[in-house]
């Protein structure tokens, strides 16, 4: 019985530490998606409406305000906060 606990364990720990093939090959967006999955967001493909979004904010391109936009914007998809 304790090594069936423990094996549980192990494999609950060793599940949290792999990557998310399941979860990328559906959709859902992880930082380790691997490019071709459906959950693999490619940060560049946001450049444009990210660069549209700050300077909608009254942020001119070439400042540290602009940068931190942008960077901001960035790690968002990167993460996939937001998509």
């Amino acid at each position: 019985m304790k090594l069936r606990i423990f094996r549980f364990c192990l494999a609950m720990t060793l599940t949290g530490c792999a990557n998310h093939p399941v979860d990328c090959a559906v959709g859902f967006v992880h930082a380790d998606c691997l490019p071709g999955t459906a959950g693999y967001a490619d940060p560049e493909r946001f450049t444009a409406e990210d660069d549209k979004a700050c300077q909608s904010y009254g942020l001119q391109a070439g400042t540290s305000e602009y940068a931190d936009c942008r960077i901001k914007l960035r790690g968002q998809h990167k993460t996939g906060v937001f998509q």
